[in-house]
């Protein structure tokens, strides 16, 4: 397993996300954006990080739609 593969660029992220590098960059100075780590002075994000992040942001709908008339 390479970990090269599973790990994105702040601009790769940004895309996915549909977000600018600057909001990955305000996000992770909030405290509220994806996990990442820093080698230097090169940012990357985990891709499983990235998923993690997104399932524990979904929300669900608080009621169904039931539709039709009665």
């Amino acid at each position: 397993m390479t970990d090269v593969n599973f790990n994105m660029t702040p601009l790769e992220t940004a895309k996915l996300l549909g977000v600018s590098t600057r909001t990955l960059s305000r996000w992770h100075t909030l405290r509220v954006g994806p996990a990442r780590c820093k080698i230097g002075r090169k940012v990357l994000y985990r891709r499983e990080a990235v998923n993690v992040w997104l399932a524990q942001n979904e929300t669900q709908p608080t009621r169904s739609f039931s539709g039709g008339t009665a």
